[in-house]
């Protein structure tokens, strides 16, 4: 399938999305993970008691069955796309693409999916405070509007925003009226004193009866691993314009430390409180994710 790289060279994130998903079916016909449906009928079954001007009288000179038209109110999944937008979401600034990219071009990806069974999908973008709300539809009309929506985040230049993921969870818990799939596209990454608010909001969603799948985007090499060139550095936050002078060698082994207890400790919580945690390296293709994404729709009803 085509890689992230390749997909950032691509005009609009309609067409990045369907060369993902597309690629992906193909992928996943030639793969071991062969059984799921990712097509479900614009229609559904006639129940007797039915009104008949519900029948689609077209359908039955086909094919001599009886079936009704599926509308927006009895779709299977109404679904909701969180992007963080935030100011270390637009790193790494050295590659074609950023963490932000990446989970633009793997929303859209997503969206897409979504739409082609036939779910209803609506976004929500944000850093500091929500920029763009969507509601759910399920129309690909819709869709093409949502990818023009989010377009404009593309190739972003880095500018101090910070993150608030707490608040804005809290938010989008509060307007979700229906149970729903919501899928967090974020590197997660609060001040530690904004950590306990952070699991406390995804609690709330799951308390609320919310399906939740949080995709942990970031870039291993140097995010996790730490591997900077070895030489007195100057490291900025994108989020506050904060400089530090360091060098790598000196603090490597204490940042991993910090990195894997943070990850720990967040990625116990989400299964304690069955969050799908998803690890997505942007080094990686879109394959993996979207796959446990389908398994996590697979389960669902």
């Amino acid at each position: 399938m085509i890689p992230p790289q390749e997909a950032a060279k691509l005009a609009n994130l309609e067409l990045i999305a369907r060369e993902i998903v597309e690629g992906f079916l193909v992928g996943l016909h030639r793969s071991p993970y062969q059984g799921f449906s990712v097509e479900f009928s614009d229609y559904r079954p006639y129940q007797p008691g039915e009104g008949l001007a519900k029948v689609d009288w077209r359908v039955y000179a086909r094919t001599e069955r009886l079936y009704v038209r599926r509308y927006e109110e009895e779709t299977n999944l109404q679904a909701y796309l969180l992007l963080d937008t935030s100011g270390s979401m637009r790193y790494p600034t050295h590659m074609p693409y950023t963490k932000l990219d990446y989970a633009l071009f793997l929303g859209a990806a997503l969206a897409y999916l979504l739409i082609r069974q036939r779910d209803a999908v609506g976004i929500y973008l944000f850093d500091e405070d929500i920029h763009l709300s969507f509601p759910a539809h399920t129309r690909r009309s819709w869709l093409r509007r949502l990818f023009l929506a989010m377009e404009p985040f593309r190739r972003a230049p880095a500018t101090p925003r910070l993150t608030f993921l707490p608040s804005t969870l809290h938010s989008v818990a509060e307007k979700l009226k229906r149970r729903s799939l919501v899928l967090l596209l974020s590197d997660g990454f609060v001040p530690p004193s904004e950590q306990s608010a952070f699991q406390r909001a995804l609690a709330r969603l799951r308390h609320a009866g919310h399906e939740v799948i949080f995709f942990r985007i970031w870039e291993e090499s140097t995010e996790r691993r730490f591997e900077l060139p070895l030489e007195p550095l100057r490291l900025i936050d994108i989020e506050t314009s904060r400089h530090v002078r360091i060098h790598p060698l000196e603090i490597q082994a204490l940042y991993q430390q910090y990195f894997n207890n943070w990850e720990t400790a967040l990625r116990r919580f989400c299964q304690q409180n069955r969050i799908d945690w998803v690890e997505v390296d942007i080094n990686q293709s879109f394959f993996d994710p979207l796959r446990k994404y389908l398994l996590k729709r697979q389960r669902l009803p």
